[in-house]
């Protein structure tokens, strides 16, 4: 099950494991927070795009137990890691397929019910070859505009997105989800802890919405201390 240089991880959510290697790309608390904070139904085919090593599936998985889950990711190494974490965890309707997110609809279709992402977050430095954190990280092989567009794509008519994001991108996936008639509905705003900037959010958006759009109080994650605030602990079921 596992390669050279490969652990397995507890995801501390019903008993599920995630197989990374600490030489590559690993999942951050930005992935945690996205999937705790996204829902789906037991109904619900639910498509997670720039998955990496398969977290937020996982999660989504574990928490809500959709009817299937897939995962869409473009490096083969780290769609390799998920798909094995799915096999681990003995998941036979969570799909993960090695595409490119501009193929998607040909991959797998649409009329999907929940589509999350963590998409790279800074602009693409030029370069003649990309590593494989620079294209998790920048926008290397696909812009934050495509990305949007390809969620549009894959939603049914009412359908739900989720996404990450740092603040500083915050008006480019405002602008980009109403160009592709993804209607920004609710904001969460995260402070790493309360004596800290804001420094992320995760907007949800609905295909076809009507226009209203919703911020609570920000998440503060951390106590002064380091320990998870309460706000926290209830948010990941701690």
């Amino acid at each position: 099950m596992l390669k050279d240089n490969e652990r397995i991880d507890d995801l501390e959510c019903r008993g599920y494991k995630i197989i990374q290697n600490p030489d590559g790309y690993c999942f951050t608390s930005d992935s945690v927070l996205l999937a705790n904070l996204a829902y789906a139904k037991r109904s619900d085919r639910v498509v997670d795009l720039c998955s990496g090593s398969g977290v937020v599936a996982l999660l989504m998985r574990a928490k809500y137990c959709p009817k299937e889950t897939h995962e869409i990711e473009l490096q083969p190494r780290l769609a390799d890691m998920a798909k094995r974490s799915a096999e681990l965890n003995g998941l036979t309707d969570v799909f993960v397929h090695n595409a490119d997110l501009r193929q998607a609809t040909k991959v797998i279709g649409g009329g999907f019910d929940v589509v999350t992402v963590n998409p790279p977050y800074e602009p693409a430095v030029k370069k003649d070859f990309y590593t494989e954190q620079d294209i998790c990280k920048t926008e290397a092989a696909i812009s934050l505009e495509e990305i949007i567009a390809c969620s549009s794509s894959l939603l049914r008519y009412g359908g739900n997105f989720f996404m990450v994001n740092r603040v500083k991108r915050l008006s480019d996936v405002v602008y980009f989800m109403k160009k592709y008639k993804i209607e920004p509905k609710k904001i969460t705003f995260i402070q790493p802890k309360a004596s800290k900037a804001i420094d992320a959010f995760v907007v949800e958006g609905k295909l076809g919405g009507n226009p209203g759009l919703t911020a609570p109080a920000p998440l503060v994650v951390y106590e002064e201390n380091g320990d998870y605030t309460e706000q926290a602990r209830r948010l990941y079921g701690k």
